[in-house]
């Protein structure tokens, strides 16, 4: 096997993948990344942590076609301290192996453009590497890159990343006709937005919620600036991503998702109107006097005004006035503070409106700007 490839397309590739591969046990097979050769000049870099899987293809030159296994880490190193345009790769099977079924390679490693160095490594069959499943364009969607970007910023927040209920750890994927609805819950918070598309979305036969796990988003969001459109589809218990020259695959989580309209209150008896930014600078100054992990801020609205107040014994208090009209007589609501910011970062309309009913049921934020999107947080007992 032999090609020749663009010193930064390299490091750029083994970068966008460098999350896949197991950091701590470099022993095992699935820290090594597949290097496939095709005859149409393409050089294909796969790396798999069996629940996720990232494919990068590159123009290459010079090639003779093949395939084996190599090291993800040192492979990495080597694309990001050659000094080199380009990078020059080598693999010739070891005679001693040749007659063994488990080949093993001699793989050189050089550069042109540079005081490149030279490098010598060992890599192995193609055969040691797991089988990866692969989707046809044609059970595929197509969505802007921009718009799943915004989708999964507002929601990516509002998901578990260690909950036992694994169904939280991830972003659900709802599908009707042409709308498609994000939702991120770990059971005390919740983030939802709906985009509609111009034409009604296929996702291979897939019935229902899916949801994709945490992992699988952050590595979308590291390739998604490839390309402006990115492609999803849904084979079996997979879900696989296109975009530009990266395609993402990951097992989906299994279970039943909650249905988040059920959550959200249909009437509210208080609501105010606040600016985004002048809430978010309110709840950081108090929050000077909250510990985790509650991080717990109080929300007093009556006749005197609307105040948020916070209370640490071992530390002391802080309080400040937000400048809104209260609608009520007397409501007293607890909350943690970093579940409000993460909201209001997410958003960037001027006003919101926030909604309660009573100190037991969850705070509903509206973006006046976007009625498309809901979020909410459960109160904490005073």
């Amino acid at each position: 096997m032999k090609f020749s490839v663009n010193k930064i397309e390299l490091e750029k590739a083994m970068n966008q993948i460098d999350a896949i591969v197991p950091g701590r046990d470099t022993q095992t097979l699935l820290s090594n990344v597949l290097l496939s050769v095709s005859q149409s000049k393409k050089l294909r870099i796969t790396a798999s942590d069996m629940e996720s899987t990232v494919r990068i293809t590159l123009d290459a030159e010079e090639t003779v076609s093949g395939e084996l296994i190599i090291k993800a880490k040192k492979l990495y190193e080597i694309a990001k301290q050659i000094n080199a345009d380009t990078v020059l790769f080598d693999a010739e099977i070891n005679e001693d192996s040749s007659k063994d079924e488990e080949k093993s390679y001699r793989v050189k490693v050089d550069g042109v453009g540079g005081r490149a160095a030279r490098f010598k490594m060992t890599g192995s069959d193609r055969s040691h590497f797991p089988e990866i499943n692969e989707i046809s364009n044609e059970k595929m969607f197509q969505i802007p890159s921009e718009l799943l970007g915004e989708m999964i910023a507002r929601t990516f927040h509002s998901i578990s990343h260690e909950d036992n209920r694994y169904i939280y750890n991830g972003i659900c994927f709802h599908i009707e006709g042409n709308k498609l609805t994000l939702i991120g819950t770990d059971g005390r918070r919740l983030s939802a937005i709906t985009r509609e598309l111009p034409s009604v979305i296929n996702l291979g036969g897939a019935e229902g919620d899916i949801v994709v796990h945490a992992k699988a988003i952050r590595e979308l969001q590291k390739i998604m600036e490839l390309d402006e459109f990115v492609y999803i589809g849904v084979e079996q218990r997979d879900i696989f991503f296109k975009v530009g020259n990266a395609e993402l695959s990951s097992r989906l989580l299994e279970g039943k998702f909650p249905d988040y309209k059920k959550v959200i209150p249909v009437e509210f008896l208080i609501s105010m109107e606040i600016e985004r930014s002048v809430l978010l600078d309110s709840i950081k100054q108090v929050m000077v006097m909250t510990e985790q992990p509650s991080f717990q801020v109080k929300m007093s609205m009556g006749k005197e005004g609307t105040f948020l107040t916070a209370n640490t014994p071992e530390m002391g208090e802080a309080e400040l006035e937000l400048p809104v009209k209260s609608t009520t007589d007397n409501l007293e609501i607890g909350f943690n503070a970093n579940y409000f910011q993460d909201i209001l970062r997410s958003i960037q309309c001027n006003k919101i409106k926030l909604q309660f009913n009573d100190p037991t049921k969850p705070i509903v934020f509206a973006d006046l700007d976007d009625d498309k999107f809901v979020a909410l947080v459960m109160p904490m007992k005073i």
